[in-house]
């Protein structure tokens, strides 16, 4: 029905929506299942994210999978220390050439530990410069911890 990819442009395999049109849906959806309403708009920005700023290898490998959820994604902002401030953030990637090397950690990750999921995880790079890395599950050193017991959001 198109709910993976609301707001990813048409010409990439979207539906093209506006922000507005997605709240709209949104909130129709959360009548029925807060939770799984909230995790498709966690879906919808990871996706929108690689539509809009990924490269066409990212676009190519990533959003066929993400537009039908044969991959579910989350993206990874909040942190144990300093919550959802980007400008307190404490996760760091080091530019090694050819990759980065991640260090840090995050909270509250929606379907984190999903076999399949993909991670857009936000990270300084530089002393004022944040980052988005998309990260695969079973990439070497991505580690989970034990799930949150929280009421109503079970996804």
């Amino acid at each position: 029905m198109g709910f993976s990819s609301i707001y990813v442009s048409e010409e990439n395999g979207g539906c093209g929506l506006t922000r507005m049109e997605a709240s709209l849906i949104f909130e129709g959806l959360s009548t029925g299942c807060v939770g799984s309403s909230a995790y498709l708009s966690i879906h919808n920005m990871v996706a929108w994210m690689v539509d809009k700023y990924g490269n066409q290898d990212q676009r190519d490998k990533y959003l066929a999978a993400l537009i039908s959820m044969d991959t579910l994604s989350s993206y990874c902002l909040t942190e144990p220390d300093s919550g959802s401030d980007a400008q307190a953030m404490k996760s760091f990637a080091e530019d090694k050439g050819d990759h980065f090397l991640l260090n840090g950690s995050k909270a509250f990750i929606s379907g984190a530990g999903t076999p399949g999921q993909l991670y857009l995880v936000m990270c300084r790079t530089g002393e004022k410069e944040i980052s988005c890395l998309i990260l695969e599950d079973g990439m070497e050193g991505l580690s989970y911890g034990a799930n949150e017991s929280k009421m109503g959001w079970n996804v």
